[in-house]
């Protein structure tokens, strides 16, 4: 007896065909993206941040502030009336792989549910490139404002957690003689440098990414008050980025808080929660630089003033500027 399968076996065809096409054209729109440093990546950066509000309990900004400077770059900030730090926070894409640079200052998901934040522009991230990334979880330093809600990454599917203390923050990067070297790091094709710059933390590290030309220096250096622990080492850091900055196309220079007014020399205190006048986050390579003149003429712990910044130097974190 003869068997007809043709109305069988053509509709498996037909799905084997669709399926090929679908991979084709998968294959196709996730063409590797060229991350290469031949110009800088245009970006741009807000004209205000959220920045609190004169009640907190009354607040109604997101809790994290999400700005997309590029679309394979992103800046977060926290909500400055859920933690008065309102810490900066970044995600940079490669191809295949993204990097989360700082967990903020709250651990709570309920209160400040940056995991769900990430994911969400993960997610919209491999949507439009048609890529799925593994997550790196790192860290700039190794203080707690700057990793509370690393705990909400734990259990994260595909995603590589950097560990939170020194040996394990040395081996990932990959040093050896820190903080002196100058590292490459190659995140999916995008080409970073990496340098130690410890002073105000023992394990810091300074970022420069040749696809945006964003020197990212962290809490070592930012529009407000540089608290210092060991003088003679961040005179070394500042040394070795002000010579990147030197050797280097910059665009920005990015980092992790603002505590500055914008009048200069005048901070807002400590815990404060509304900062309705606060200069950019982004600073200058001559603000960099007037940090390094800095470092020829400060001999003695105090409280010196600039325009964009002030520094600390062995003076405890819970003083302040006031008269």
């Amino acid at each position: 007896m003869k068997h007809d399968f043709s109305n069988k076996i053509l509709p498996v065809l037909a799905i084997f065909a669709g399926l090929l096409a679908v991979d084709i054209a998968y294959s196709l729109v996730a063409a590797k993206i060229d991350f290469s440093s031949e110009a800088a990546a245009v970006g741009s950066f807000p004209d205000k941040w959220i920045h609190g509000s004169k009640s907190a309990m009354d607040n109604t900004d997101a809790a994290v502030q999400v700005h997309e400077y590029n679309e394979h770059t992103f800046i977060l900030r926290e909500n400055k009336a859920i933690n008065y730090e309102g810490a900066f926070m970044y995600v940079f894409f490669g191809n295949g792989v993204a990097m989360l640079i700082d967990q903020g200052s709250t651990a709570s998901p309920v209160l400040f549910p940056l995991r769900e934040v990430v994911d969400e522009i993960i997610a919209t991230w491999e949507q439009k490139h048609q890529q799925k990334v593994q997550l790196i979880v790192a860290n700039s330093h190794l203080h707690g404002d700057h990793f509370a809600a690393w705990n909400q990454f734990v259990d994260r599917p595909n995603t590589l957690l950097v560990g939170l203390t020194h040996e394990e923050m040395m081996a990932f990067w990959g040093f050896e003689n820190y903080p002196q070297q100058l590292l490459e790091y190659d995140l999916g094709g995008r080409k970073m440098l990496v340098t130690g710059t410890p002073g105000h933390q023992g394990s810091e590290i300074a970022i420069y990414d040749e696809w945006t030309d964003l020197l990212y220096t962290g809490d070592m250096f930012y529009r407000g008050r540089l608290y210092l622990e060991d003088w003679d080492a961040w005179v070394d850091s500042i040394q070795r980025i002000y010579k990147i900055a030197n050797d280097y196309p910059i665009s920005a220079l990015v980092n992790n808080h603002i505590e500055m007014t914008d009048t200069p020399t005048v901070d807002y205190p400590i815990g404060t929660t509304w900062q309705p006048n606060e200069p950019p986050m982004e600073m200058t390579v001559d603000m960099l630089g007037q940090a390094y003149e800095a470092t020829k003429v400060i001999k003695e712990p105090g409280i010196y003033k600039y325009d964009d910044f002030l520094i600390y130097n062995e003076i405890p974190w819970a003083y302040t500027t006031d008269p």
